[in-house]
């Protein structure tokens, strides 16, 4: 009796795990928008419920089928992709001008951070084309000025203005003609805050489960004393009718 009891104990607990592990696997539950990337923890799509608590800076766009992130020192990028084991997400330029987004681009209040290693560089106004020496980015240029990326500890010559100088990935280049190349950030999430949310989905879950497995428990334990009684009474009723019948007899 009591081995039998601790095989379905066992039995119960094993099914509670597996039910858990399969519940915090659906915490990183896939959503979609388009045919972007897949989005799960600690990303969310605006407007899509999820089983976990949305993280301020995670938060996506979908607008035409398209996964947007919204910076509101630039205004939208598109997401390209999303390496949720190494932390990356490549970003594209909706404007096709990385250097647009290198020269705006505030991550200072994000959870984000560039990717690859940053140098300072200045950006230059110019009203008059300098020499070939120097590479005008086009996508920041007019009929009326030249946009340059140059070495802030260059001679800045008198026709051009320092716009800003800031720390990007790397100076323009046409032979980088990919307005994705650079736009590739990594996060840096505190791993208590990971844990948390992680910590009360799965607490919420086992709590439920251990209900659950408690309550199949006592049902089976009563079913199995329920079957003893019955055997029992039916075991007595049997003697007793051998007994009157063997007074019967005499």
């Amino acid at each position: 009796m009591g081995t039998f009891i601790f095989f379905i104990l066992f039995l119960v607990i094993t099914f509670q795990s597996s039910i858990i592990k399969v519940n915090c696997a659906n915490f990183q539950a896939t959503e979609f928008c388009g045919t972007g990337p897949d989005i799960h923890y600690p990303f969310q799509i605006k407007g899509q419920q999820t089983q976990y608590e949305a993280l301020p800076g995670f938060e996506l766009l979908c607008k035409d089928n398209i996964t947007t992130i919204h910076f509101p020192s630039y205004g939208d990028l598109v997401v390209k992709s999303i390496s949720y084991d190494t932390k990356k997400i490549d970003l594209l330029d909706p404007r096709n001008c990385s250097q647009g987004v290198f020269m705006n681009l505030d991550l200072s209040h994000t959870p984000f951070k560039f990717y690859y290693f940053l140098k300072n560089f200045s950006y230059l106004n110019c009203s008059t084309n300098l020499s070939p020496r120097f590479i005008e980015v086009p996508c920041l240029s007019g009929s009326t000025y030249h946009v340059y990326t140059v070495d802030p500890a260059l001679y800045v010559p008198s026709s051009c203005e320092i716009v800003k100088t800031v720390a990007i990935p790397f100076e323009y280049s046409p032979y980088v003609s990919d307005n994705s190349l650079g736009l590739r950030l990594t996060w840096d999430l505190p791993e208590s805050e990971d844990n948390k949310t992680l910590a009360q989905t799965r607490d919420s879950h086992k709590a439920r489960y251990i209900v659950i497995g408690s309550s199949i428990c006592l049902f089976l334990m009563a079913t199995i004393i329920s079957r003893k009684i019955h055997g029992s009474t039916r075991n007595c009723h049997h003697k007793e009718g051998q007994l009157l019948q063997s007074m019967g007899d005499f």
